[in-house]
C-alpha cells in the first residue's frame, strides 16, 4: 500500500509540472496572438479608412493631399463614426520623444488617438500612381494627376525588420459632378 502511494504522489508531482508548463506556455502564446490580432485589427482600419477615400470637388476644403508624415481628405469609412457618411479624416507619424516611438495617428491634432505605434523615429507614407511610381508627396509637384493615388503605403522600420501596410482607395477617380457644375 505505501508502495502504491509513493508511486502515485510521484506521478501526480510529475503530472502537475506538466500542467504547469503547459498553463505557462499558453499565457505566453496567448498574449503573442493576442498582440498579433490587436496589430491586425488596426491595420485593418487604416486599410478601410483608406478604401473609403473618395475625391473632394474642385472648390472643396478637403481635397486629398499627402507627404510622408500626414495624409487627410474623405473618407466614407471614418474611425470615429458608426455610420458610413463622407467625412474629413487625417492619419499621421509623429514622433513621441518621452516613449522614444513614433506613433500613428488618426486626426489632426497632437493629442489625436495613436492607433499604431514601433520604436523609433521612422516611418512614412509613399503614394503611387496609376504607372507605379512612388511618390513621397501627392499630388505630385508636376503634371495633372487625379485627385486619389492608386495605392498608399505605410512603411515601418520595427526593430527586426521593415514592415510595410498596403492601402488601395476604391473610391472614383474624379469626384461627381454636381448640379452647379453641370450648369456651367
Amino acid at each position: 500500500m505505501l508502495v502504491v502511494l509513493i508511486l502515485t504522489g510521484m506521478i501526480t508531482t510529475i503530472l502537475m509540472q506538466g500542467l504547469h508548463q503547459v498553463f505557462q506556455l499558453q499565457t505566453r502564446f496567448g498574449r503573442e496572438l493576442f498582440n498579433t490580432q490587436q496589430g491586425e485589427m488596426y491595420t485593418e482600419w487604416f486599410r478601410q479608412s483608406v478604401n473609403g477615400l473618395m475625391p473632394d470637388n474642385a472648390d472643396g476644403r478637403n481635397k486629398f493631399k499627402g507627404s510622408q508624415r500626414a495624409f487627410g481628405g474623405l473618407t466614407l469609412s471614418p474611425l470615429d463614426t458608426a455610420t458610413e457618411a463622407l467625412l474629413p479624416f487625417t492619419w499621421r507619424l509623429r514622433f513621441e520623444p518621452k516613449t522614444g516611438q513614433t506613433q500613428l495617428q488618426y486626426g489632426p491634432d497632437d493629442d489625436a488617438p495613436a492607433v499604431l505605434a514601433w520604436p523609433g523615429n521612422s516611418g512614412r507614407f509613399v503614394y503611387f500612381d496609376a504607372n507605379n511610381e512612388a511618390h513621397d508627396a501627392w499630388p505630385p509637384f508636376l503634371g495633372k494627376w487625379p485627385q486619389l493615388p492608386k495605392a498608399i503605403y505605410l512603411e515601418t522600420q520595427n526593430s527586426d525588420a521593415p514592415r510595410i501596410i498596403v492601402a488601395v482607395p476604391k473610391g472614383l477617380e474624379d469626384p461627381l459632378p454636381r448640379q452647379v457644375d453641370l450648369q456651367g
